[in-house]
């Protein structure tokens, strides 16, 4: 875990939170996201520089990658960045058909799959947003006990690098200072 944590500023996003490399990830998934309702103390996540495996329609996303997820600049922050690097959480994200509309989204601790019977989270695309700018994060808790910690995902920045309408809906619900894995 000797990777640096860097404070970057949300406002300047699409400056820093971009592609370093070409990979095969499909349109929709292009771009950064705002997760908008997030209880948690992160606020932004990309899913560019991961490769797409076009047979099983899935994406391996490991959240403590550089430049891959954003978290608060608090000790809430801190304390999560520092528990998803010491747990190397990954997600894996498999959906179900090509139209790439839903998915089930596979939490995996130091390389364990967590069972779908204890959290069953998933994505789905709105359906008057079939262009990837807002999906909706379902969560289910030990077979539906609990679906606490819901959220959408907005598009705050697209595949070319522009600030969507959801960005400046995104920067008055969080702190402008944030907290990344810095690259190597």
């Amino acid at each position: 875990m000797a990777e640096l944590i860097e404070k970057k500023q949300l406002n300047n996003i699409a400056t820093w939170m971009i592609p370093i490399k070409q990979t095969n990830l499909p349109s929709v998934l292009k771009g950064v996201f705002f997760l908008d309702g997030n209880p948690l103390p992160d606020t932004c996540i990309t899913m560019y520089n991961l490769e797409w495996d076009t047979q099983n329609r899935a994406l391996v996303l490991p959240v403590f990658a550089p430049l891959q997820w954003t978290f608060h600049n608090s000790i809430a922050g801190w304390i999560l960045l520092r528990l998803v690097q010491w747990f190397e959480v990954t997600y894996k994200i498999q959906f179900k058909d090509e139209t790439l509309q839903e998915a089930q989204i596979i939490p995996i601790l130091l390389g364990i799959p967590i069972s779908t019977s204890i959290v069953s989270f998933t994505m789905s695309q709105d359906k008057n947003y079939l262009n990837g700018d807002i999906w909706h994060r379902k969560n289910v808790w030990f077979g539906g006990l609990s679906r606490a910690g819901e959220y959408t995902l907005r598009k705050v920045v697209d595949e070319n690098g522009g600030y969507t309408p959801a960005f400046d809906d995104m920067l008055p619900k969080v702190p402008n200072e944030c907290l990344v894995i810095a690259t190597n």
